[in-house]
């Protein structure tokens, strides 16, 4: 999942986020390094990506785009994700996806110390870029994989990711289908996995979840 839906999944509890956040680049052990509320967000990214990655119908929408762009198709399936998450916000929560957006956004300014070096041009590039608002649209979905493929290391062996907005649109209902069928089992196995690690947290995860 990209970062719309990992922020979603940490159910509005700062240090649930922060550690969602800093799950982009904290590696192997190191997230024992953090107080156990952050360390719990850091392991809450990892598991939704592995949840994600080895899910059947993850892997029904991953396939539309494999053969065009192989390995890098998930990194498709991400931010496509993201972009049926906001379409359909009245499905999961009743805060207006603007008032959402402000919220993470206001945390990322407020997490320069927080941050590792490796972490800020993508923090900074997530803001100025407003890139939960390019989510939105079809258009700045395009505009995203076009970047991400202008900043991948190994953009010289694969084709620009930009270009599956053309399968996007031509399997546009299908893929949507597919992602209103995944993401409750997604939040669900969320749910679980922080009030597991976090007990103290079951009400924050339960009131957040009220709001539907």
């Amino acid at each position: 999942m990209n970062i719309v839906a990992h922020q979603f999944l940490s159910f509005n509890i700062p240090d649930i986020q922060i550690g969602n956040i800093l799950g982009e680049v904290v590696r192997g052990k190191d997230y024992q390094n953090y107080p156990q509320s952050i360390a719990t967000g850091i392991l809450l990214h990892r598991h939704i990506d592995s949840f994600t990655d080895s899910h059947p119908i993850v892997k029904e929408t991953t396939s539309i785009f494999h053969k065009s762009y192989g390995k890098f198709a998930p990194i498709i399936t991400d931010v496509i994700y993201d972009y049926f998450l906001i379409k359909n916000w009245h499905l999961f929560y009743k805060e207006p996806f603007y008032d959402f957006k402000n919220s993470c956004y206001n945390l990322v300014n407020s997490l320069e110390i927080l941050v590792p070096k490796n972490l800020e041009v993508f923090l900074i590039s997530l803001i100025n870029d407003d890139w939960f608002d390019k989510y939105k649209s079809l258009e700045g979905i395009e505009w995203t994989l076009h970047n991400l493929t202008k900043r991948s290391k190994f953009k010289h062996l694969i084709q620009d990711m930009g270009y599956s907005i053309k399968e996007i649109y031509l399997q546009e209902k299908n893929i949507e289908n597919q992602f209103l069928l995944f993401f409750p089992e997604l939040e669900e196995y969320c749910k679980e996995f922080i009030i597991r690690l976090m007990p103290n947290y079951e009400n924050l995860v339960k009131e957040y979840s009220a709001k539907r």
